[in-house]
């Protein structure tokens, strides 16, 4: 059996508060009750509008069967005053019609503000496993730590925090995460995450204005391609009067066609010829207008993104410098925007069966084109601007519902120097704040490292990935789930996750290797390497794997690099022993209580003395021989657990 250290010690970094106490809990409760109750306002909202709906829609019918009627009557009896009726029931129709859209947009809206406020919830609690986006297209699975420390994928920080509707801003977030900012950098994003953490309105409409339907972001890389597109009237000086004449003399022959003061087939000459002009540049016309085809939507929903954008007022430079680069000449960009969604939307004529006639008459294509050609005109380079600029929004605002969901989080402090990485109660993002267990975490600088022994299951790559998320949301410019953290800049590494792959031809080992010179690799290069290695080289035998695990841990601390190293590999941890300059040993433990395996998952200085790996096997059924039992735990294991157990209890 396991022995364990004095239950009473204190754990490693004397943290005095490893578990959430009351008043956090409480915080949660509070931010959860904040949301609920904005869900429910909402919901209500949604419900009044629903209601004003239904009434509308029979107005709608009503108005509509008094036009006909009352207009069939007034035609049948040729009564003006039926007809002026008539004509006022039909104009009540058209009333009610606007007014029914605009409810039921409301009701939409409203439903869009309760949803959001309830993924927030769920971003709080424990809901937010089932959200859509995790992040993992945009991240390489040769990453050098993203996919080892959950950054990305199923049950990752990326799908607990993003609150991004459009693609750019899902990439913009991606990767902040996924790549240390400048330190100077990284203060500027704090200062603005600070300050739209409180902002709970303005975050909440930014995602309204931009939630798309079945949840899909808004990608505008079709749109940014317009500048690129050539310009059809720059091309050909003549298209412009064709244009504008042809359309003319064509309807006015037609017109006075069927006055009869010229034959009334006479406007098919101009109609042949406007025919022929459209076959000449058809190409070209089609090239650009399939690129915003059906686009009127997502123009509408970034338009009012960038409305929430100008209307904001802030006080960090970061974010009124947002506001600054999406204005053009000092004119508003949603109003610049609004006039490309007004040409797209006549574009969107190209899917009605009207169109080959309404095209062959009035060459109603050039007349789109010429609008949208004199929109990039002015526009020019600065759309792609505008969506850089949202997506870096969208990606503040992601961090910033993070600093305002968990009741844990804080500002870390940042360092370009090469100030040791330390951590007071630093805990886990990705769980619950209920059950989470804080520890503090210090290192003493470069060329140092923790070695983390332990058992089975009591922590260590938990640990392991609770330093790296934290390291990556601070050099992202986020907050970190500790009651204080230094971070110094360092390049984030990891290995802690290996597969081997039949369709690669790659074994484990193999698979190991190479995570692991992606770790080494420029290892002396500014700034240092800061590395997070669980159980190294696993996939070779015991005598190999400590040869080998020591080396690339030595190999790292001589060229400055700092971080944790967890292994059940006492040998390595004995390191320790020799080198403690340079190499400190913590562990993780657990007891038996009642036949029970209990973790406390508190970090403790010192090397671990047992394993738990012959209690779990007997668990899960498998037998192991006495005698092999004791050889391997020591014939006093039975006596230190009992005495143990005795004093937990």
């Amino acid at each position: 059996m396991d022995a364990v250290p004095d239950p009473n010690a204190e754990p490693y970094g004397h943290a005095k508060h490893a578990i959430m106490d009351a008043s956090e809990t409480q915080d949660l409760e509070a931010i959860l009750a904040r949301h609920a109750r904005l869900s429910d306002k909402f919901a209500a909202e949604a419900d009044r509008h629903d209601r004003k709906s239904l009434r509308l829609s029979w107005l709608r019918l009503g108005t509509f069967l008094a036009a006909v009627v009352v207009l069939a009557t007034a035609w049948s009896e040729r009564s003006l005053s039926l007809l002026a009726w008539g004509a006022a029931a039909l104009g009540a129709f058209f009333v009610a019609v606007v007014w029914h859209g605009r409810t039921v947009n409301a009701q939409e809206a409203a439903l869009r503000r309760r949803e959001v406020h309830l993924r927030h919830a769920g971003r709080a609690g424990v809901g937010w496993h089932r959200f859509p986006h995790k992040g993992e297209a945009l991240v390489g699975r040769d990453h050098a730590y993203a996919w080892d420390i959950d950054l990305v994928g199923q049950g990752s920080l990326f799908q607990r925090i993003d609150v991004t509707h459009t693609a750019l801003g899902e990439r913009t977030l991606a990767s902040w995460l996924a790549g240390a900012a400048r330190t100077d950098t990284a203060l500027a994003r704090q200062a603005a995450v600070l300050e739209l953490r409180d902002q709970i309105d303005f975050r909440r409409e930014l995602e309204v204005a931009s939630l798309g339907p079945n949840d899909e972001k808004l990608d505008a890389s079709r749109l940014e391609a317009l500048p690129q597109l050539p310009s059809l009237y720059a091309q050909h000086k003549w298209l412009l009067p064709v244009a504008w004449g042809l359309p003319t003399i064509t309807l006015g022959l037609m017109g006075i066609g069927f006055a009869g003061l010229v034959p009334k087939s006479l406007w098919v000459l101009p109609a042949i010829v406007q025919t022929l002009v459209l076959m000449h540049v058809g190409k070209e016309v089609r090239g650009t207008l399939d690129v915003i085809g059906a686009k009127a939507k997502i123009l509408d929903a970034y338009q009012r993104m960038l409305l929430e954008l100008e209307r904001a007022e802030w006080q960090s430079p970061l974010l009124t410098g947002l506001q600054q680069r999406v204005c053009i000449d000092g004119k508003p960009p949603s109003a610049q925007l609004k006039r490309l969604a007004f040409w797209v939307g006549f574009a969107e004529l190209r899917y009605n069966l009207l169109h080959p006639i309404i095209n062959g008459i009035t060459l109603w294509d050039l007349h789109v084109l010429r609008g949208i050609e004199g929109f990039v005109r002015d526009v020019g380079g600065r759309l792609s601007d505008w969506f850089l600029a949202l997506g870096e929004l969208e990606a503040l605002a992601s961090l910033a519902a993070l600093a305002e969901l968990d009741p844990d989080a804080r500002m870390p402090e940042l360092c370009d120097d090469t100030t040791p990485l330390t951590a007071a109660g630093l805990a886990h993002p990705l769980l619950p704040v209920g059950s989470r267990v804080a520890n503090d975490v210090q290192l003493r600088g470069p060329g140092t490292a923790l070695v983390v022994t332990g058992s089975n299951m009591a922590g260590k790559s938990t640990l392991l990935r609770a330093v790296g998320q934290n390291i990556a949301l601070a050099l992202a410019g986020g907050p970190v789930i500790a009651r204080a953290m230094r971070v110094p800049r360092v390049r984030l590494r990891a290995s802690m996750r290996a597969d081997d792959s039949l369709e690669a031809g790659s074994s484990y080992f193999h698979a190991e290797l190479s995570k692991l010179k992606r770790v080494i690799d420029h290892a002396e290069q500014a700034p240092p390497v800061f590395f997070l290695l669980d159980e190294l080289l696993r996939g070779t035998n015991a005598r190999a794997r400590h040869v080998g695990a020591k080396a690339v841990l030595l190999h790292l601390l001589a060229r400055s690099g700092t971080g944790l190293c967890a292994t059940h590999d006492i040998e390595l941890a004995a390191l320790g022993q020799s080198d403690a300059a340079h190499i400190e040993n913590v562990h993780f433990t657990d007891v038996m209580l009642s036949g029970e395996m209990v973790f406390d998952y508190r970090l403790r200085a010192g090397i671990v003395r047992t394993s738990n790996a012959l209690r779990l096997l007997a668990m899960a059924g498998i037998e192991v021989p006495l005698s092999e039992r004791e050889a391997l735990e020591g014939p006093n294991a039975l006596l230190e657990q009992a005495s143990s157990n005795e004093a937990l209890e």
